[in-house]
């Protein structure tokens, strides 16, 4: 008999542990997540099935009571999802314990799990503002077992046994709810670990903008998406930033940088689209405008450079200008020659006095070599 209670113990905390596994899984991999509603119903049923696993590991009570570990999927549910989550799985597994049997343990269970998932929710909420995650969780779990001790109560009229049992119950169900969290936890703080790796692998240290490995990312996924129509590099970079190097430090080039990369990111028709691709070398791309606002922006952004004071760690303060090539195609997406054909114009714009905006266009290549 103990040894069959045991084996129960252990599946229903593997079933747990295996249903916390996928419920990270199911999270959205971001670190500040809202669940769609497809989520939210693969977490509900994801939550019957396992409520289901764990009855069929049940241990049996007289009066055809069954104990098992469905609350603590019921209280995870609460405390990581809410109410829009629990209530319907509450719900769910009052009709469940229904459908073992209906009978005076069963009906009576049915009513505690709808009254548990309307009232943890609120309970949870207002504790958040006193206590830590566990002790949250550990107050909820004491309340689920609460209500199962007035459960039995009911049924059996033995308040010593009713306690007995949920006195047992509340010591293993509090070891298995902090295990389970734990796991829980070390699951989303690896997860977010690799989030962080992954967002710094694609994140240029000095000036917060997207690398180089993250531009050639982007740009492979634009020939595919239908929602571009058309589609433009700008490239630019800072004249004579050797020279501002040479005469300022190093440390003080840096500081431009950073500066000029809050300008591009702040004028950019697309926030997200602003690459450093190169040392002073920036690209942004610009999708479904015409070529003649491309050209607008491109000038918008070189005139705000080109006006705009430039502080140095000293206090000092500096003029600097940029050059910009424009690269646009307005019927198809040729990434690699749109990208050539805006260095192409860069270069141009260096070479024909800096501080200035050359454009071309794929479908017309003679245009290159018109200044804005």
């Amino acid at each position: 008999m103990l040894s069959s209670i045991f084996l129960n113990i252990i599946a229903n905390i593997s079933i747990l542990c295996t249903m916390s596994y996928v419920f990270v899984k199911l999270i959205p991999k971001k670190k500040i997540y809202t669940l769609d509603l497809k989520q939210k119903l693969w977490m509900i049923a994801l939550a019957c099935l396992a409520s289901f696993l764990l009855m069929l590991f049940s241990v049996d009570l007289p009066e055809k009571v069954i104990l098992d570990f469905r609350y603590v999927i019921l209280i995870l549910l609460v405390y990581y999802f809410g109410y829009p989550v629990a209530a319907p799985t509450a719900f769910l597994m009052a009709a469940l314990r229904l459908l073992w049997g209906i009978n005076p343990a069963s009906t009576r269970t049915a009513f505690m799990y709808l009254l548990l998932g309307l009232v943890l929710p609120y309970v949870c909420k207002k504790l958040a503002k006193q206590f830590n995650k566990y002790a949250i969780l550990l107050i909820l779990n004491a309340i689920c077992v609460s209500a199962i001790m007035i459960n039995l109560f009911l049924l059996y009229n033995d308040i010593l046994f009713s306690t007995a049992i949920c006195l047992i119950l509340l010591i293993l169900s509090s070891s298995i709810v902090i295990v389970v969290t734990a796991f829980i936890e070390d699951l989303i703080k690896n997860r977010n670990l690799y989030l962080d790796e992954q967002k710094r692998a694609k994140i240029d240290y000095l000036t917060g903008l997207y690398n180089m490995r993250a531009f050639n990312k982007k740009w492979q996924t634009i020939p595919a998406d239908q929602a571009i129509q058309t589609t433009a590099f700008m490239m630019l970079d800072i004249d004579h930033f050797k020279w501002i190097n040479d005469t300022y430090g190093h440390a003080n080039g840096n500081f431009i940088l950073r500066q000029l990369a809050t300008i591009l990111t702040v004028g950019a028709p697309d926030s997200e689209l602003v690459y450093r691709v190169g040392g002073e070398e920036f690209c942004l791309i610009v999708n479904n405008m015409s070529y003649v606002e491309l050209k607008k922006a491109a000038e918008k952004i070189r005139s705000s450079v080109a006006n705009k004071e430039f502080l140095l760690e000293n206090g000092e303060v500096i003029y600097i200008t940029i050059s910009i090539g424009l690269g646009a195609s307005t019927q198809k997406k040729d990434m690699k020659n749109l990208f050539r054909l805006a260095d192409h114009c860069l270069y141009i714009a260096k070479d024909q006095g800096r501080n200035r905006v050359i454009a071309a266009t794929m479908d017309n290549l003679a245009e290159k070599n018109k200044t804005e």
